[in-house]
């Protein structure tokens, strides 16, 4: 074998080396004491009919049988890494760890408790591969099921927008985020990367949305590709009060004194996101003006509706 014969044939492994470490999609699945659904989800992600990905699973700090789960199936699915953390860091630092682990081009955030049809990963993937670089996100129309599957509504966040401009994309997300599905779309780790992650606050996806959308495009696909589960363990059905809520994202700083309420201070991180993530002067300048426009202007409206709601109520029969 000649010199240049050698050379190219330790090039050509060290190409196909990489891309047997490097898979195209990272999922990153964050979990607390998730025994009850955890099986589940871990089977149906693994069943998946794409198969080149990572599934990074970070258990943080469980009591109950999760960790016993997680090891089972990393023994036999080397596609499986699961970390565990010696303390509870709290909700938003693990989703960021999942992240922080991984090495796919893409990325995706899912819950221990949902449910995944076998077509998921493969059609957001495609969508990313047929469409521009400027797509940030793709996610998918949603169902929710009960606790055991049954399918109760579909509905989904309908923020994808295709504009060029950032402070559009960004108006239009902030108008209309209402379930937050998007977040376990999708995204490009390239983007993501840019952002802030999740924030150790409540609400902390609604400003990493934003500077998503900021980023790139949000693209929504009409087929349910995503069944979020409503049961009563799930984790902001379980912490509904302030306390628990900065409990759930920071432990061990609730005692902290507060002087921005929770939708206050996300409002605050919006301005902050709008001022720091587009990168000319004419775009921060637009972004700024919305992300201190809109979530007052639906403040204000649902203000208003529920004032009108509150007079239907209190006019006499037959009016």
């Amino acid at each position: 074998m000649t010199w240049q014969a050698s050379r190219d044939f330790a090039r050509e492994a060290r190409a196909r080396d990489a891309r047997v470490s490097r898979p195209k999609v990272s999922v990153g699945l964050p979990v607390y004491n998730g025994e009850k659904y955890l099986p589940n989800a871990l089977t149906r992600l693994v069943e998946q009919d794409f198969a080149d990905f990572e599934l990074i699973v970070s258990d943080n700090a469980s009591t109950d049988g999760t960790e016993d789960i997680c090891r089972r199936f990393a023994e036999r699915d080397r596609r499986i890494r699961y970390v565990r953390n010696e303390t509870n860091i709290g909700l938003a630092a693990n989703h960021n760890r999942t992240f922080e682990l991984s090495r796919g081009e893409l990325f995706k955030w899912v819950a221990h408790d949902d449910d995944f049809p076998r077509a998921m990963l493969a059609r957001f993937v495609s969508v990313f591969e047929e469409g521009p670089p400027s797509i940030s996100v793709v996610y998918s129309r949603c169902e929710y099921v009960d606790g055991l599957g049954n399918v109760e509504s579909v509905d989904s966040d309908g923020v994808d927008k295709s504009d060029p401009w950032p402070h559009r994309r960004l108006a239009h997300l902030l108008r209309h985020v209402h379930m937050y599905n998007s977040p376990y779309g999708l995204m490009r780790a390239d983007m993501l990367r840019k952002t802030r992650l999740h924030g150790r606050f409540p609400m902390s996806d609604h400003v990493l949305l934003a500077e998503l959308a900021m980023l790139g495009v949000f693209v929504e696909l009409s087929e349910p590709l995503l069944r979020i589960r409503r049961h009563p363990g799930r984790t902001f059905n379980a912490n509904t009060t302030a306390k628990a809520l900065r409990e759930l994202f920071n432990p061990g700083r609730t005692h902290r004194f507060r002087p921005l309420g929770i939708r206050t201070q996300m409002k605050a991180e919006l301005v902050r996101s709008a001022v720091r993530v587009p990168s000319t002067v004419r775009d921060k300048v637009l972004c700024t003006a919305v992300a201190l426009g809109v979530p007052q202007w639906r403040t204000f409206k649902a203000f208003g509706g529920r004032q009108k709601r509150k007079l239907w109520r209190m006019a006499p029969p037959g009016r």
